[in-house]
């Protein structure tokens, strides 16, 4: 599975965590009863700050407080995720799934550890139980379909894709999920479509455009690949700024994140193979604005 896709589809899903994250604050503040919530929100400004290792030890001082909260201790599992101490975050999120079954942030968090620990079987059986429960929660959904491409199985990651896409038919990361299975499938003429309309809906979707490069690269159209690249990666930037800075993130933080962002999607399309055969021509490369052009 490419890259670009699991670095947008992360974005996403921890823009996600954040806004419901910041809606229960709002909620505590009303109260003003739960201890948590001072830790919670000097967490979440830490985290916005690239102080993770102190968010953390917010998070878990937020859970001790509040023993019956999920949301304190699946932000603990992302800190941890997050400094790359993956068996605690591991815990962490298995401690706010027993708090509550019914936690998309928890069983979403499991299925990321298990899977960068190498246990797909597992990461996807997490999701399928969750999914038994909300099966038509999007980011289930998509996470399992990225997680059965992940192991070959494209029939299942389509399915699960046309799925999402029947509950969210103008979601961007929805589209791009379903296209690009398409393309999995080697099927370009029904993933065109599909990234057309993403582009309807969102013009500025660096998604939408490299779908399209993937579709005509698929045809085997050099120039218009190209083009589409050039389109995908003038957008990455203020793309990555605009989803950060809807999470908090602002000054050195925030412009450290955006160009790492940025750094990472551009390398991973630049790495695509299906791109590979005009890796040494140049007007492809003057094309897409690649740096090898020069």
């Amino acid at each position: 599975m490419n890259r670009f896709f699991e670095d947008m589809f992360s974005t996403i899903l921890r823009a996600v965590m954040k806004l419901a994250a910041g809606f229960f604050l709002v909620l505590c503040a009303a109260c003003n009863t739960d201890q948590s919530a001072p830790h919670l929100a000097r967490g979440n400004v830490l985290v916005n700050n690239g102080k993770r290792e102190e968010a953390a030890t917010e998070y878990r001082e937020a859970a001790r407080l509040a023993p019956r909260s999920a949301l304190a201790r699946e932000r603990l599992g992302d800190a941890l995720y997050d400094l790359n101490r993956k068996p605690e975050a591991l815990a962490a999120y298995q401690d706010a799934l027993a708090v509550d079954k019914g936690s998309v942030t928890a069983a979403v968090g499991i299925a990321r550890v298990l899977s960068d620990q190498g246990d797909l079987a597992g990461a996807r059986a997490s999701l399928t139980a969750a999914l038994d429960k909300a099966p038509s929660n999007i980011f289930l959904l998509l996470s399992r379909s990225n997680l059965a491409a992940r192991a070959g199985d494209f029939d299942a990651a389509l399915a699960d894709a046309e799925q999402a896409a029947r509950f969210k038919s103008k979601d961007t990361a929805v589209l791009y999920q379903y296209g690009m299975m398409l393309l999995a499938k080697n099927k370009p003429d029904e993933a065109g479509p599909i990234f057309d309309r993403l582009l309807e809906y969102a013009p500025q979707s660096p998604e939408g455009y490299y779908g399209r490069a993937r579709v005509f690269a698929a045809r085997g159209e050099g120039a218009f690949a190209a083009e589409a690249l050039a389109a995908a990666a003038k957008h990455v930037e203020p793309d990555a700024r605009a989803r950060l800075q809807e999470q908090g993130y602002k000054g050195p933080a925030l412009e450290t994140a955006v160009q790492e962002a940025r750094d990472r999607s551009i390398a991973s399309m630049q790495k695509d193979p299906a791109f590979a055969r005009w890796a040494q021509d140049p007007g492809f490369l003057r094309g897409a604005g690649w740096p090898d052009a020069h």
